[in-house]
């Protein structure tokens, strides 16, 4: 799905509850590099961190490439990261990709209900 003529690619990061966070639009190259960016603190300053994507309307080669590196920050800083509620078509992209390997251990099943867990 493309925005419509005029319309921003957005990444919206929300905070919902201490360690809980959900994400809404686009993972994509133009949204991943601020993306990175903006959730580069919660690998920081939590121990555990959860992050919603049901909300992710588009995602492309960039965005698998974001989950990729939230995934090295968690084990790197001994954060437990848990991903819930994939997409689909983010699952998707992350089987035909053949980066499964690196997102096993926080990607679960393949269904829109998945709820993994990665303990650093």
């Amino acid at each position: 799905m493309r925005p419509a003529a005029g319309q921003k690619r957005v990444f919206v990061l929300r905070e919902e509850a201490p360690g809980r966070y959900s994400v809404r639009g686009e993972l994509t190259f133009t949204t991943a590099p601020a993306a990175l960016k903006e959730t580069l603190p919660l690998f920081r300053t939590r121990n555990g961190v959860a992050i919603d994507l049901r909300g992710v309307e588009r995602a492309d080669s960039a965005g698998i490439a974001l989950l990729i590196e939230w995934v090295r920050l968690a084990r790197k800083r001994g954060v437990s990261l848990r991903l819930e509620n994939m997409p689909a078509q983010v699952e998707n992209l992350v089987r035909v990709s053949g980066t499964g390997v690196l997102l096993a251990s926080c990607s679960g099943a393949a269904s829109q209900t998945t709820d993994t867990e990665l303990h650093g």
